[in-house]
């Protein structure tokens, strides 16, 4: 397949700004999301601390039986799904079962009142979430409470823990806006680029070399060596034109010696003296008379 050197140039740069394109799509996609992570994680470390400290003033003010309200008021905040508080055993041992909220449902709850922390991202078909939990052991000192006071329960033993659940469909769909945004406003840039690109190859590259084409085809067809280009000496294509109209120089300067030569060769021919014929020679001998041997001297 014949391509011309503005397709190839195209066709090269068009390769390059795909590969540029998905790759820097692609990055730009793992780094916000790893960021949008990251923030919800330190957002939801500062909650948990609020919701801990809210259930100690709940507990020290004797009133543990609002803190549903306190569940709510969490619940309100941007992008949480569910916000509860998991009993631990030894709580519903001193104190009873609790609410139906507070019981475990998975896995996440049964690791959180086994003592161990979760930070999860879950992916439940198109929707995605960010599961945090967070156990809350019985300690002498904690945030100036002892917690020991209340429970009569050895110290570090699970009194019970905080989940979290964040939704990150929205997050994740302005992620993805954002990056539609970067690759049409990447695809305009380009194609400017690619507009601009191609003005210069034909201005600079393809017409001079059309017009030197041109000039050779006519120069071969018709025999005409007098035509001479005008170029830009300072680049390659310049030179190029230079080097052609050199050659025609030289072509020319040949071709003007062989009729000089002819002509040479001609005039001498003309100032030389005619050379007798032949039949000349014989005539002019016969014409020679000799003397009759019968006849007196």
């Amino acid at each position: 397949m014949r391509l011309s050197i503005a397709a190839k140039f195209n066709f090269f740069l068009l390769f390059i700004f795909s590969m540029v394109l998905v790759f820097s799509a692609a990055y730009q996609a793992v780094r916000e999301r790893d960021l949008i992570l990251t923030m919800i994680k330190e957002q939801s470390s500062e909650q948990i601390e609020a919701y801990f400290d809210g259930l100690n003033m709940l507990m020290l003010t004797n009133k543990m039986a609002a803190r549903e309200t306190l569940r709510h008021k969490f619940l309100n905040h941007a992008h949480v799904e569910d916000a509860r508080i998991l009993r631990g055993a030894a709580v519903s041992k001193q104190f009873g079962a609790g609410l139906d909220s507070e019981g475990s449902r998975d896995e996440f709850d049964t690791l959180a009142l086994a003592g161990k922390s979760s930070m999860e991202v879950v992916h439940d078909g198109q929707h995605s979430r960010l599961v945090v939990t967070r156990p809350l052991l019985a300690q002498r000192d904690f945030r100036g409470t002892d917690c020991t006071s209340c429970h009569q329960v050895a110290e570090n033993t699970v009194l019970g823990a905080v989940r979290f659940d964040y939704s990150l469909d929205t997050l994740f769909t302005r992620v993805e806006q954002n990056i539609l945004t970067s690759a049409l406003s990447l695809t305009l840039i380009f194609g400017l680029g690619l507009l601009l690109t191609l003005w210069v190859i034909r201005t600079w590259i393809v017409s001079p070399l059309n017009r030197l084409t041109r000039a050779i085809e006519e120069a071969t067809d018709r025999h005409d060596f007098g035509h001479r280009l005008d170029g830009d000496e300072g680049d390659e294509i310049g030179r190029v034109i230079l080097a052609y109209n050199q050659m025609l120089d030289g072509v020319e300067r040949q071709l003007g010696k062989r009729p000089c030569a002819a002509s040479h060769a001609t005039a001498v021919h003309d100032t030389q003296p005619p050379r007798p014929h032949s039949g000349s020679a014989e005539g002019t001998q016969s014409d020679i008379r000799h003397p009759d041997p019968g006849q007196p001297k």
